[in-house]
């Protein structure tokens, strides 16, 4: 008997036939990305909480990934309260494959740095 095999695409949004797939790609990067620097920040919910002006549940919402919940530019707002600088480039057309019938949003990672950690802790303690 034969294996059924299906292709997929670099993005599960789309393979799963949401509208708003590329958006939901880069809300997931970013959620990803402020997630692991709350977590290597050793900080309570309630001290991120303070930090980001938010409740304790909206940190457990956050952490536990209810995308739904949060916005590409609450998340980029997150990232600037936790001590992250961001970083929007906007590069032409000439600047990608004449190939390339529409643009795309990427979110480049970072590691995390012992310093940001430092910073992040700085912020909590400057707030409690």
């Amino acid at each position: 008997m034969r294996e059924k095999k299906t292709m997929t695409t670099d993005n599960i949004f789309a393979d799963l036939g949401l509208e708003d797939s590329d958006e939901m790609v880069t809300r997931s990067d970013l959620m990803s990305e402020v997630v692991s620097i709350i977590r290597n920040s050793g900080l309570t919910q309630k001290e991120i909480a303070t930090i980001l002006g938010i409740s304790a549940p909206k940190v457990s919402s956050l952490m536990t990934g209810k995308i739904n919940d949060f916005s590409n530019n609450t998340l980029l707002n997150y990232l600037t309260l936790l001590g992250c600088n961001v970083e929007i480039r906007v590069l032409s057309r000439h600047h990608v494959s004449k190939s390339v019938k529409r643009g795309e949003v990427k979110v480049k990672k970072s590691l995390i740095k012992q310093r940001k950690v430092k910073t992040i802790r700085k912020i909590a303690r400057k707030l409690t």
